[in-house]
Parts: structure tokens; C-alpha cells; sequence
């Protein structure tokens, strides 16, 4: 699944890992989303809402829902209402999305491998439970990870750590002796901010100078 750019291959970034965490859409399928018509339906949504727009200027989709929570609690209304709103968008997107996904090349070997070697697995993932149950059904991926975190398991999408902080709190592993693979930004930033190891993946939301610039521990092609 995972070469070096150059060609070579190189062993993961952290000696005798207990766990290995990995993203979903661009790490272990590749990247389908349609990230600015979320953003721009989202956005359509909260001014029809009633939402001052100026709050979420330049948000990603994955800022968006925790920020839209905030304006709709500052201004007297329900947080839980806005989150299903823009939940049923990006349900929309994560089913669009579906419909083209595609196992990155021997990634499900290289799951199986880690678990035959005894290294727990586990998915984080800002995709909704609903899709990615499907996803999981499609693909084969059942049986597979130890732990599946996805956008509705918590309030706070990537890249904040709580999924991350979640996922090592159930697989019973410290953060010394886990990894995450993931293939954006979000992805290393909340990896750091969970204080963990990191390798990121070209080739999925983020340019390959974007993730060179943020400093991720290894970079792969797929």
C-alpha cells in the first residue's frame, strides 16, 4: 500500500507500534468528496438559518459544523439542530462520494498484515456512521479494525484529537506507541495534537508541498 516517494520502502515511523490508526477517504480510498459544494450548501443552509455568513469565513466543511454549534448556542438556539442540518448535508456527500470509492491499492492486506502481526487497528474518520457502515459492507472491511471512529461517535471533527484521543482510549494503547496514517492536513493536525506519531499519504485532499510543509513524520505514495 505505502512506498516512499523515490520508490523505496521504509518501516513505519515508530518502533514496535501497539496501534496503528488510519483515516478514511484518501488514505484507505481514494478522495471522492466534493469538499467546496458541501461548504457552499452548508453556508446556503445557515443564512437561510438566519446565520450572519462573516462567523465562517474560509471554515473548512470540518470546522464548519463545531463553529455553526457555537454561533446557534451564542444566539439562543439550539446547537443540536444545526449539528443534524448540516449533518443530512454531509450525509448527502459522504453517499455521493460512496458510489466512487475504491480500495487504495493492497490496503486491505496491509490491515490484515498488521493484525496477524498483532498490532491493534483502528479508523478515524469524519465520514458518518450511516455511509461508512456501507462503505465497510462494499469494500470488505468488516472485521478489520479493533475500533471505527466516525463523525457522529463525537463533537468535534478532525482536525481536533478527539476522535484520535477516543479510538487509543478504547484500544487500551498509550500515544508513545500508537501511529496515524491519514493524507491531510487535518489529519496530521490532529494526530499532533493527540501527541502521536504521524505518516501522511500523496495523492488524497491536501498537495504534496502542503504536507511536506506541515511537517508530517513520513510521506508515502500509495
Amino acid at each position: 500500500m505505502l512506498r516512499q516517494p523515490g520508490g523505496s520502502m521504509n518501516p513505519l515511523p515508530l518502533d514496535e507500534p501497539k496501534a496503528v490508526l488510519f483515516d478514511f477517504e484518501g488514505t484507505l480510498v481514494d478522495f471522492q468528496w466534493n469538499l467546496a459544494e458541501a461548504v457552499r450548501e452548508t453556508l446556503a443552509m445557515l443564512a437561510a438559518s438566519g446565520f450572519a455568513l462573516e462567523k465562517f469565513s474560509g471554515l473548512k466543511y470540518s470546522a464548519l459544523m463545531l463553529q455553526a454549534q457555537q454561533a446557534a448556542t451564542e444566539a439562543g438556539r439550539s446547537p443540536e439542530e444545526v449539528r443534524n442540518k448540516i449533518g443530512l448535508i454531509y450525509d448527502r456527500f459522504d453517499e455521493d462520494a460512496l458510489s466512487r470509492w475504491s480500495l487504495r491499492p493492497k490496503a486491505d492486506a496491509f490491515l490484515s498484515a498488521l493484525r496477524a502481526a498483532g498490532i491493534k487497528t483502528g479508523l478515524v474518520s469524519n465520514i458518518g456512521r450511516r455511509i461508512l457502515g456501507k462503505a465497510f459492507a462494499k469494500l470488505k472491511l468488516d472485521g478489520l479494525f479493533d475500533v471505527a471512529v466516525n463523525r457522529n461517535d463525537v463533537q468535534n471533527l478532525k482536525p481536533h484529537p478527539e476522535g484520535i484521543l477516543w479510538a487509543l482510549d478504547r484500544l487500551g494503547v498509550p500515544k508513545e506507541k500508537a501511529l496515524f496514517i491519514g493524507d491531510s492536513l487535518d489529519d496530521i493536525q490532529a494526530a499532533r495534537a493527540a501527541g502521536i506519531k504521524v505518516m501522511t499519504i500523496i495523492g488524497g485532499e491536501n498537495k504534496q508541498a502542503e504536507l511536506l510543509a506541515a511537517r508530517t513524520d513520513k510521506l508515502f505514495h500509495s
